[in-house]
């Protein structure tokens, strides 16, 4: 099916700027009636929430066994703290579902599709494990473009009556202009000393840009078991201390070692001199290059492209899977403007060894070997579609 595009204007206006209008555009999707395959958003400031569960502002639980009821809470977290870094619903470019059973995924696209407008649905993308508390089947985080504010660095957000990832900012914006994805890293060691080992030698990748905390703007630990969590969180809070513990997402992985991987964005602001590539791949010092995915990946300028997971048309066949969503994918970038070399960040949700294995094989066929997408590869219990044993989350760039 032909994708189409709906363009739709914001009046926005910017602290310290002048009104100007500014667009996103949703492709609607060829497989899924009411969902979008992928969403351009400009080079605007862009909001990034921490997970929240469905909790009230108390930290009670909402909906105890009913995935609708704590859909509707987490959402309306999710609403409160977009209000309070100055955005809305409606401005959600890309949201992140976490589910503890993936055949809650038809209820959860069914809400999506009440929520949004028709033909306005943003990027999405599901998988399925143990969440952070027992009775939680349900959470989620969501990127949304900042309607009212644009500032010159991270700003994080804390209202205090959302319970969720205590410690940490609810939100942060990204300013408009550089950013840096940094694929997943790990130290290997029990699940503390490899949490506070894991986050220095990501601070030494963001010293090497010319970076500090600071510029983080959200955070991505995939750790085993989720309920150690709070080992995690006490060693996030210990290594922030006296400073802003950027948004955090938790997925939990059926990996045994390590034990956690950690990825970050961060905002890049302009300091000394600067490449004139729209996209530089940076192998930061004392790390070795890859072929099939880069260890940093920085957006200098341009639009990007947030594209809904992708799964494959045959499942009992792993190859064919994998063949069908790169194919998939290749035919989205076209119709975004973009290509596999303009690939900025790749999440790959795996179920199964062999998937895990087939997509190490088939990456080098699509991926220019000097400008793979940054990653983290996640084995995980459920991809978030019956039968399929890999899911892909991509980010792009248009090309300029």
């Amino acid at each position: 099916m032909r994708i189409l595009f709906c363009i739709f204007f914001l009046s926005l206006g910017y602290s310290g700027f002048a009104q100007k209008r500014q667009q996103i555009q949703y492709s609607a999707s060829a497989n899924s009636q009411g969902t979008s395959d992928a969403v351009i958003v400009d080079d605007v400031p862009l909001i990034h929430t921490t997970q929240f569960l469905p909790i009230d502002n108390i930290g009670g639980i909402i909906g105890k066994g009913d995935v609708i009821a704590q859909f509707n809470q987490v959402f309306s977290n999710i609403s409160f703290a977009l209000k309070n870094a100055g955005s809305n619903l409606d401005q959600i470019v890309k949201l992140n579902i976490y589910l503890r059973n993936s055949n809650s995924v038809p209820a959860v696209l069914q809400e999506i599709s009440k929520m949004f407008k028709a033909g306005k649905s943003p990027a999405l993308s599901f998988v399925t494990g143990n969440l952070s508390h027992t009775d939680a089947l349900i959470s989620a985080d969501a990127i949304a473009v900042s309607v009212k504010i644009n500032p010159e660095s991270v700003k994080y957000f804390m209202p205090q009556n959302l319970s969720s990832n205590v410690g940490s900012a609810r939100s942060a914006i990204l300013p408009a202009g550089p950013a840096v994805y940094v694929s997943g890293q790990a130290v290997k060691g029990e699940l503390a000393e490899a949490t506070r080992a894991t986050l220095e030698q990501l601070i030494t990748t963001l010293v090497s840009l010319g970076l500090e905390k600071k510029d983080i703007v959200q955070i991505k630990s995939f750790i085993r078991p989720m309920s150690d969590l709070q080992v995690v969180e006490q060693e996030f809070a210990n290594f922030f201390k006296g400073a802003n513990i950027p948004p955090m997402v938790n997925v939990e992985w059926t990996s045994k070692d390590p034990v956690i991987e950690i990825e970050l964005i961060a905002s890049s602001p302009v300091t000394g001199a600067r490449s004139s590539q729209q996209l530089d791949f940076i192998t930061p010092p004392g790390m070795s290059a890859s072929p099939v995915y880069c260890r940093v990946v920085r957006i200098n300028y341009g639009q990007k492209i947030f594209i809904s997971s992708l799964y494959g048309q045959k499942t009992e066949d792993a190859d064919y899977e994998l063949s069908t969503i790169f194919s998939s994918l290749g035919t989205i970038l076209k119709k975004t403007g973009s290509d596999f070399s303009h690939l900025v960040k790749a999440t790959y949700y795996v179920s199964s060894d062999d998937h895990s294995a087939k997509l190490n094989e088939i990456r080098p066929k699509y991926y220019d070997p000097l400008r793979p997408p940054a990653a983290s590869k996640a084995m995980v219990k459920d991809v978030g579609k019956s039968q399929a044993g890999i899911s892909m989350d991509m980010i792009g760039v248009v090309i300029k």
